[in-house]
C-alpha cells in the first residue's frame, strides 16, 4: 500500500480496526471525520484531518471507511474525486473488503506445518456459530453423515471462542487455537495444519476469509465452497469480494441465486442447494374438525431479531379478537424465551398459546403431525428448514415472504405467503383456513408432495463431487 492510508471514522469501529491493524504492525497515516470538533486532534498519535484535506490528496490516498455509514461516506468521497478503487469498506475487523486489501500482511504471522497435524482431513465444515440447533448446523450434520458413509474424512471447524452449545459427534470437531491473538492468522494456520483439500464455508467470517487468503497467496489448489444459507447483505459482500477464489456457491433459494447472478457471479459457479427432509410416505388424513381448536405450530429459535417471535403474540391477540378458537403450539429456545412466557401470562393468552420449549430433533416430525398450520413471522431466512419439516408432515404453511418461501409455497395451492410484517394478512389467511377446514386436507397433502419432489431431486445430485471437486 504505497499511498497514504486514511481511516474515515474515529468512533468505536475506527478504534477497533486500528487495534486490529496494530497487531499486524501496520496502521493508517491519518484519521478523518466529518465532525469539525475533531479536526486537528490526535487519536493514538494519529492526526484527524478535515475532509477537504483528503479531497485535496485524492490521487495520493486510500480511504478505509471505518464507520457504519459506508454507502453515505462512499458517495461523499466519490463526489469529491476519490476513485472508487481507493474506497474500502472497513466497518469491522472482519470486513471482507478490508481483509482482501491487507491479506498479504497476514502471511508473516502464519507458521503452519501440515506435518504437525495428528489427522489429515479431506474437508473442513464451517460451524462458526458453534454446534447449535439452527438450520445451517443441521444441514452440516447431515453433510458430515454423508461424508462418513462415503468414507470421506471430514471435521467440523470452529473458532476457538465459539459457544459449543449442543454436541454432534458425527465427525470430530477442530477448534482454532489462539496462538497469536489474530483470529484470521490463527485460522489460516489451522486450515493448513489440517491438511484439508476443501473448506465448506457456511458463514462470511474468519473461516471463509482465511480459506480465500490461503487460495490467493499460499495454495491455489484449495477448494473453497461458499454456502449461502442466508439473504443478509454481509453474505453477498463476502462473495463479491472473494468470488475469484471461490470454486462453487451453493444457493439455498431462487432469490439468493438471482442475487448472486446480479452480483456478477458466473452461473457455472452457482448450484442449487437442496436437502433431505424426512417426509410422510402417504397422504395425511386427519386434521382438526370444525368446532375444535385450530392447531397452529411454530418451531424455531425464540428471538425477536430475524424470527420476530414477539409477533406470534400479536397474531394470537388478533386471532382471539376474531372470536376464533385455536391452540398455538410454540417449540424452541432462544434469548426471547423468558420474555415470551411472561408476555403470554400478562396478555392472558395461556389458554390459547402453549410453550413447549426445545423439542429433540428426532421428535420434530411428531410435533408437526399434530399441527394443522405452520406459522412464521420471520423478517428474513435463507430457506427455512423448519417450514419444510412442517410441510413434510402436512402442516399448511402461512408464512412471511422471506427468501425461499415462494420456492416451496404456491399461493392458495399448498399454503399462503404474506408480506413481511403484514400481520393483518397473516391472521386473515389463518381465519380463512379455520372457516374452510376442508382446504387443510388439500393444501396439506400438496405440501407433502412438494417436499417429496424436492427429496427426489436431492437424491439425483452428487453432493460430494459438487463440494469436493
Amino acid at each position: 500500500m504505497s499511498k497514504k492510508i486514511v481511516f474515515w471514522g474515529t468512533g468505536k469501529l475506527g478504534k477497533e480496526v486500528l487495534s486490529f491493524w496494530k497487531k499486524l504492525n501496520i496502521g493508517p497515516d491519518y484519521f478523518c471525520d466529518n465532525a469539525s470538533g475533531l479536526w486537528g486532534s490526535r487519536i493514538d498519535g494519529i492526526t484527524v484531518l478535515p475532509p477537504q484535506e483528503v479531497y485535496n490528496r485524492k490521487n495520493e490516498v486510500t480511504v478505509f471507511v471505518t464507520c457504519g455509514r459506508f454507502e453515505e461516506v462512499e458517495c461523499q468521497l466519490a463526489d469529491n474525486g476519490i476513485p472508487e478503487s481507493e474506497i474500502i469498506r472497513a466497518d469491522g475487523t472482519l470486513a471482507s473488503e478490508m481483509c482482501d486489501r491487507i491479506s498479504d500482511v497476514l502471511l508473516p504471522y502464519v507458521e503452519a506445518d501440515g506435518n504437525e497435524a495428528e489427522e489429515n482431513y479431506k474437508c473442513l465444515i464451517d460451524l462458526s456459530g458453534g454446534m447449535v440447533l439452527g438450520g445451517v448446523e443441521r444441514w452440516s450434520y447431515s453433510l458430515a453423515e454423508t461424508f462418513n458413509k462415503l468414507q470421506i474424512k471430514s471435521a467440523y471447524f470452529m473458532p476457538g471462542n465459539c459457544d459449543k452449545k449442543t454436541g454432534d459427534s458425527t465427525v470430530p470437531a477442530v477448534f482454532v487455537k489462539n496462538r497469536k491473538g489474530i483470529p484470521i492468522a490463527d485460522t489460516i494456520e489451522e486450515i493448513l495444519n489440517s491438511g484439508a483439500d476443501t473448506v465448506v464455508c457456511n458463514f462470511p467470517f474468519e473461516i471463509m476469509i482465511s480459506a480465500c487468503v490461503i487460495k490467493k497467496h499460499i495454495n491455489p489448489k484449495l477448494r473453497v465452497a461458499a454456502v449461502l444459507h442466508n439473504d443478509e447483505e454481509i453474505y453477498y459482500r463476502a462473495v463479491k469480494t472473494w468470488e475469484s477464489y471461490i470454486d462453487v456457491c451453493l444457493a439455498i433459494s431462487t432469490k439468493i441465486k438471482e442475487s448472486l447472478l446480479r452480483l456478477g457471479v458466473p452461473l457455472s459457479k452457482i448450484k442449487d442447494l437442496y436437502w433431505q427432509i424426512p417426509c410422510r410416505q402417504n397422504k395425511r388424513s386427519f386434521y382438526s374438525r370444525e368446532g375444535s381448536p385450530l392447531r397452529i405450530g411454530y418451531a424455531g429459535r425464540i428471538s425477536v431479531r430475524q424470527k420476530r417471535a414477539d409477533l406470534l403474540l400479536k397474531a394470537g391477540e388478533k386471532l382471539k379478537e376474531s372470536q376464533m378458537t385455536f391452540c398455538m403450539n410454540i417449540a424452541g429456545a432462544g434469548e426471547y424465551e423468558e420474555e415470551l412466557k411472561r408476555q403470554i401470562r400478562e396478555r392472558g393468552l395461556e389458554d390459547s398459546i402453549i410453550f413447549h420449549g426445545r423439542i429433540p430433533h428426532g421428535q420434530i416430525a411428531e410435533f408437526w403431525e399434530q399441527q394443522d398450520l405452520c406459522i412464521s413471522c420471520s423478517e428474513w431466512e435463507g430457506h427455512s428448514i423448519s417450514h419444510s419439516e412442517a410441510m413434510a408432515s402436512g402442516a399448511v404453511p402461512v408464512i412471511t415472504d422471506t427468501s425461499g418461501a415462494r420456492d416451496d409455497v404456491e399461493e392458495g395451492v399448498n399454503g399462503f405467503v404474506v408480506d413481511i410484517g403484514d400481520m393483518e394478512a397473516l391472521v386473515e389467511r389463518i381465519v380463512y383456513l379455520d372457516r374452510h377446514r376442508e382446504l387443510l386436507y388439500e393444501m396439506g397433502n400438496r405440501s407433502i408432495e412438494k417436499i417429496a419432489e424436492r427429496n427426489r431431486h436431492m437424491e439425483a445430485e452428487n453432493w460430494p463431487e459438487l463440494l469436493l471437486g
